[in-house]
């Protein structure tokens, strides 16, 4: 264990260990409802936004590599882990045995970045058998859930933070939900799906009661 942290800490793996140790801070938090997971949106979303735009940048790479169809927040968190799997044992058993100096850290620096673009591919090939199990807002609109009942997934729901779930033709949905300020509503309360906002892709909701 000593040395499985010895190594994390060395460049350039440490630079994938602080980024993971941000994507577990980000998933424990989430889990007691301090901020929104964000399970609902993926990058097919934001491109269908403008079709005829190009697309460059993080979205356009992780199109090229067909990392779509799953949540974004998912889909990097599972980059960062294997860039972290794969930077620790290339420092592990061969970086280790260069020269500590300039040099060193040239080569760490284009280790770290071959690392990543060999993570996407792996990355394409985890997700896989994973799409299909979410599905975005835009999607679950075209069923009308409003009128539904849900129950809540987060610690709370406000008037901009929340999240359900909601069952829909035999399939568990996760949506973002909010609800007025005279409602108190927190984790585990049943809600009624009242109406639906498009700018915000959040659902409104009210207490349920049966």
């Amino acid at each position: 264990m000593a040395q499985l942290f010895e190594v994390a800490a060395q460049f350039p793996t440490v630079i994938y260990s602080a980024l993971l140790g941000i994507v577990v801070v980000y998933w424990v938090i989430g889990l007691f409802g301090i901020v929104d997971l964000n399970l609902t949106g993926d990058i097919d979303a934001d491109v269908d936004a403008d079709v005829d735009g190009s697309v460059g940048g993080l979205a356009g790479l992780m199109l090229t590599f067909g990392l779509t169809g799953v949540p974004f927040t998912l889909v990097i968190s599972i980059i960062i882990l294997i860039c972290w799997l794969l930077s620790f044992y290339m420092q592990f058993y061969l970086l280790t045995w260069l020269p500590d100096g300039w040099l060193y850290y040239v080569l760490g620096a284009v280790a770290d970045f071959i690392v990543f673009l060999v993570a996407l591919p792996i990355t394409a090939v985890v997700i896989r058998p994973l799409k299909g199990m979410f599905k975005s807002v835009e999607t679950t609109t075209s069923h009308n859930l409003v009128g539904k009942d849900a129950t809540v997934a987060t610690g709370q729901v406000t008037e901009t933070f929340g999240q359900a779930r909601v069952f829909n033709d035999g399939a568990e949905i996760l949506l973002d939900v909010r609800c007025a300020p005279e409602h108190s509503i927190k984790m585990g309360d049943k809600v009624l799906l009242i109406d639906y906002e498009k700018d915000q892709h959040a659902y409104i909701v009210a207490p349920y009661s049966s």
